[in-house]
């Protein structure tokens, strides 16, 4: 009871611990330790609560930098030279146990952010009924602040299934996430059973389902982006999120249907919904640099030389081998995106953004998408570029293989190879199409958190890499196990 005591009394501190991480793009708010008591009782302290939920999001152990790694190094597009526990081996080796240091750090961080998400979804709903406090926000700021943590715990219950629990398409039936819905203050509620991956995948479409109209479509008035539409939820990266999550379901009409709302039915496919206009960046490699709001940036987690989320968290300390980098994950020269030049030549943009150092006497190439040192680089959670994908595969399997689905994939391909373009010809079957556009996906978006999405949602086997041998669906290896801190501390979890 009492290690069962001290772990929530840690959560519950840091869902009122208010920092000033997302300050600069709201109102700024001193950074302070308030009671609950009296957190609603201004619109700074609201507003300093929404920033705290991001703030949490935004953990180093989280998409602040850790989440993503271990989504793309669980694949076979990298390999690994330095073999440190501390910075993903495990997750490399697919060696996972309960006490692994990433899976405990990793549950940890993503259900201290659900339980402040949950804190402030009831702190918010108590100050709106209260005759007093109902003042404070108008009827707009109230939806939007709700949406914001509705779009935010939706987000975080997919990204913790993908790596805790068996696909949706392998086993909706299967052991899910536990799915902590109440603000916890005491240990009280601690036990908790698991849901199944389908109820998950239910309690993650209610949260986004109930999100899109609370959000604005865009913050601040006009069609450019802009750091707030990049680094908030408005209503059309609920629109995205919900085109990734049917896709994982196999539910090719919903996604398509989701991803019409911002995909125009021919080119040059530029959202023109009344919020941003979304496009593809002209050139790849900007979508990396400062400023970081491209057009095709629909949701990043910011950075500032004061506001980064630990060394060996950061995206260009893991991928990068030029100044900052740790020369740890060079890309797999054999990876089935990187060692197919018939697809992806020389000449291929997203080929172009490498450097080539000798670790130990041996060249390897290494992703730079992530140069920036101090490590200011945004991290990238969801680009135009996919929605575009997630549409262009959705309507193969829904249409057919035809002239949208076929320019769609062109509109991403071409962006970085201007000389190739396929036709509907090209393609025997919705199954070859939807392969080629998998293929597209895995050069895109290296080292962008996706590889696990993808190899999971197709139920396929992890690739052999290195002395590592292909991990298939049916092995225990394929997810990771739940948190030995878990495990001790809740009486009615189950292991995978």
């Amino acid at each position: 009871m009492k290690n069962k005591f001290k772990i929530f009394m840690i959560v519950v501190l840091a869902a009122f611990t208010l920092n000033a991480c997302f300050d600069e793009y709201l109102e700024p708010v001193p950074s302070t330790a308030i009671s609950d008591l009296t957190a609603f009782d201004t619109k700074d302290r609201i507003v300093a609560q929404v920033n705290a939920m991001y703030t949490s999001v935004k953990s180093g152990q989280y998409l602040g930098g850790r989440y993503i790694v271990y989504s793309d190094i669980r694949g076979d597009d990298f390999l690994n030279l330095r073999s440190n526990g501390v910075t993903g081996y495990q997750t490399w080796q697919h060696n996972m146990a309960p006490s692994t240091n990433e899976v405990i750090n990793l549950w940890g961080a993503c259900y201290a952010a659900i339980n402040r998400i949950n804190v402030f979804l009831e702190g918010l709903e108590n100050a709106k009924q209260d005759p007093v406090r109902s003042s404070l926000l108008t009827e707009a700021e109230f939806n939007q602040f709700r949406g914001e943590a509705l779009a935010l715990r939706g987000m975080i219950y997919f990204d913790m299934s993908q790596l805790y629990a068996k696909p949706y398409n392998q086993d909706p039936s299967a052991l899910g996430m536990i799915l902590r819905l109440k603000a916890e203050r005491t240990a009280a509620d601690n036990d908790l059973a698991r849901s199944t991956v389908g109820e998950t995948y239910t309690q993650i479409l209610a949260d986004l389902n109930a999100a899109e109209p609370l959000l604005p479509l865009a913050h601040g008035a006009g069609t450019g982006n802009t750091v707030l539409n990049v680094t908030r939820m408005q209503r059309n990266t609920v629109i995205a999120l919900k085109s990734r999550v049917y896709l994982h379901m196999n539910n090719y009409q919903a996604a398509l249907a989701e991803g019409n709302k911002i995909v125009p039915a021919g080119a040059p496919f530029v959202n023109g919904n009344g919020g941003v206009a979304y496009a593809l960046n002209p050139v790849f490699e900007g979508i990396f640099e400062a400023p970081y709001i491209s057009p095709e940036s629909i949701f990043s987690i910011p950075m500032l030389g004061t506001e980064l989320p630990g060394t060996q968290n950061q995206l260009g300390y893991y991928f990068s081998g030029g100044s900052g980098g740790n020369q740890e994950y060079p890309l797999n020269p054999s990876g089935p995106a990187w060692s197919n030049y018939t697809a992806f030549p020389e000449s291929d943009a997203r080929r172009q953004i490498v450097s080539v150092v000798a670790v130990a006497g041996v060249n390897y190439t290494f992703l730079e998408k992530y140069p920036a040192f101090p490590h200011v680089d945004y991290v990238p959670v969801m680009r135009y570029a996919e929605v575009l994908l997630n549409v262009a595969e959705a309507e193969a399997r829904v249409n057919g293989v035809n002239s949208r689905a076929v320019a769609l994939l062109n509109a991403v391909h071409q962006r970085s190879n201007p000389d190739k373009a396929y036709t509907v010809a090209d393609f025997a079957s919705a199954n070859a199409f939807v392969d080629r556009v998998m293929l597209e996906r895995n050069m895109e978006f290296l080292a962008e958190g996706k590889r696990s999405y993808d190899v999971n949602r197709k139920v396929a086997a992890y690739g052999a890499k290195g002395p590592v041998p292909t991990i298939p669906p049916t092995s225990p290896a394929y997810i990771w196990p739940i948190s030995e801190a878990e495990m001790n501390t809740n009486q009615l979890v189950v292991q995978n």
